[in-house]
C-alpha cells in the first residue's frame, strides 16, 4: 500500500507538535484536543486513519491516537504493517 495522497489535509496548515507530542506526553490525550478538531473537518480524513490503522504507531492519524488506533486493530484483527520509507514518497 503506497502512502494516501494527504496534498489537502487540513494538518498540512498547522504545526506537527499537535500531532505528535514530546515524549513521554503521547498518552496525554488532552494535547491531542487540537488535532481532533483539525481533523474532524478535514477531507482526507478517511484515507488518513486507513493508514495510521495499518502503519503507524505513533501521532495522531485521521484523527485518532494511537491507543485509539491500536484497539480498532486489536478488535478488527490487524497487524501493524512495517514501513518502507519509499512509501511516503
Amino acid at each position: 500500500m503506497n502512502f494516501p495522497d494527504l496534498s489537502q489535509a487540513l494538518c498540512r496548515e498547522v504545526g506537527v507538535e499537535f500531532f505528535y507530542p514530546e515524549d513521554g506526553k503521547e498518552n496525554d490525550t488532552s494535547i491531542y484536543n487540537f488535532a481532533r478538531k483539525i481533523c474532524s473537518g478535514c477531507e482526507v480524513r478517511k484515507a488518513c486513519l486507513d493508514w495510521g490503522i495499518r502503519h503507524e504507531g505513533y501521532g495522531m492519524w485521521g484523527g485518532m491516537t494511537p491507543r485509539e488506533r491500536m484497539a480498532i486493530r486489536k478488535k478488527m484483527d490487524i497487524t501493524l504493517d512495517q514501513v518502507i520509507a519509499s512509501e511516503y514518497i
